[in-house]
């Protein structure tokens, strides 16, 4: 059988005797020595045998058929076979494969806002938390709320049995009104019939006792537990029935209608934060992107770390996100607006340069170094080399030369033409929950 080279198009076996021709050297001692097949000859021609099974294609027969073949030819074939090996190498390979068009994937070049940013990692935590007390003691009478229950602020969540704390404030409202008419009466007689002492005592004698009124019917109004701010009902901790003394915990209530983030960003920074200013925040969990802001900034320096404490603010976010989730923080400390951008896996660097290729009119590679400004996770600010809406290789680019010919599977005729300050992966976040959204 023949074999023929995918390359050349000229047979392996052809190709095999050129090779080993060129290699013996056209040496005369050599070509006469296999010719005369010598016993001394058979160690040399052994190993040219299992030199030519390494060849692709080759079997052991093969192999050795050729090498017989080989030692037995004259010296006029050896050189012919070097001339024609020569000849081979000197030709031009074919260009069929490289003429062939590469599939490419091409995207336009757009105009937009890009930032830069300072990142860091941080907890979340719900603004407002608070373990709900029973400010006096008694039996747990009604609960009015249960976990998960929204409630607003000043809501009833418990009461207590308040019979003895109506009673207080009877007796403390008679003794009041007892006092008071003493002290009328009093500073009704002469001074020849009352002293000034007795004046002063009655006065204070009915302003205790009205002190006392008051604490009494604040008493019978704590009996009563409200909500002291908007939020859920996140644990309850007695049962009706039981009985509850001075600070105990009834509830836990949590506000979760917006999110905190505390994070401590690099005292060289301090220039660039500011209250309301933008921040970024992608969950670890879900890789999702939620829309922040500053809402504090402290006044001072820690000077033991260098760094700057800053409270984030997420009003808006995924109905999936919970209290402890953790989440990269994004904090925009500057912002480019209206420059070129380009998906940032089009830039390849190729010999210390960046380098883009763009789809020519003609559907030909045109090889660019370009200037990189800023980057975000899906975009590379451009700052010299290329041009709003020129077309971009995304895919492919990596086996491209100048003037390649190229065939364009996908030009991105559908994908968004503006790009407005945050990167694409920030536009895809999901709405939070109904009535999560701060007014």
């Amino acid at each position: 059988m023949t074999y023929t080279n995918k390359i050349t198009g000229l047979p392996s076996t052809f190709l095999l005797l050129v090779i080993l021709a060129l290699l013996s050297g056209c040496d005369s001692s050599a070509t006469e020595a296999a010719h005369s097949l010598a016993t001394d000859a058979a160690p040399a021609l052994d190993q040219l045998a299992a030199e030519l099974e390494k060849l692709p294609e080759l079997e052991q027969q093969s192999a050795e058929r050729v090498a017989r073949h080989i030692a037995a030819s004259s010296r006029e074939d050896a050189v012919k076979l070097a001339d024609a090996i020569r000849a081979v190498k000197a030709a031009p390979r074919s260009s069929n494969v490289e003429k062939r068009p590469v599939p490419i994937t091409t995207r336009p070049a757009i105009q937009g806002d890009i930032s830069s940013y300072y990142k860091t990692n941080a907890t979340l935590e719900v603004d407002k938390d608070a373990d709900i007390v029973s400010r006096v003691s008694g039996l747990v009478k009604t609960i009015t709320v249960e976990e998960g229950d929204e409630v607003e602020a000043g809501a009833v969540l418990l009461e207590i049995e308040n019979d003895e704390y109506k009673h207080r404030v009877t007796l403390a409202s008679a003794k009041t009104q007892n006092l008071k008419s003493r002290r009328a009466r009093l500073k009704a007689l002469t001074d020849d019939l009352v002293s000034a002492q007795e004046r002063e005592t009655a006065e204070t004698d009915y302003n205790t006792a009205v002190a006392e009124m008051e604490l009494a019917k604040l008493s019978l109004s704590y009996t009563t537990v409200r909500a002291p701010f908007a939020g859920k009902i996140v644990q309850r901790m007695v049962d009706p029935g039981q009985k509850v003394g001075n600070d105990t915990p009834v509830f836990h209530l949590s506000d979760f209608r917006s999110l905190l983030a505390k994070v401590y960003v690099p005292s060289k920074e301090f220039k660039n934060l500011k209250i309301d200013q933008g921040v970024n925040l992608v969950l670890d969990s879900s890789k999702e992107v939620m829309k922040g802001r500053i809402k504090l900034v402290s006044p001072i320096i820690d000077p033991a770390t260098g760094t700057i404490k800053i409270t984030v603010e997420v009003s808006d976010y995924p109905a999936n996100t919970r209290p402890g989730d953790f989440s990269e923080v994004q904090v925009i400390t500057d912002t480019h607006p209206n420059v070129v951008l380009v998906p940032r896996f089009a830039v390849i660097t190729d010999h210390d340069e960046q380098v883009v290729f763009i789809a020519a009119e003609d559907d030909t590679a045109e090889r660019r170094p370009v200037e990189i400004g800023y980057t975000d996770d899906d975009h590379a600010e451009i700052t010299s080399g290329i041009k709003v809406g020129e077309r971009v290789v995304v895919k492919g680019q990596r086996r491209l030369e100048n003037g390649t010919i190229l065939k364009i599977l996908d030009d991105g005729s559908k994908a968004p033409e503006v790009s407005q300050g945050a990167p694409e992966s920030q536009k895809k976040k999901r709405p939070g929950p109904k009535g999560y959204k701060r007014k």
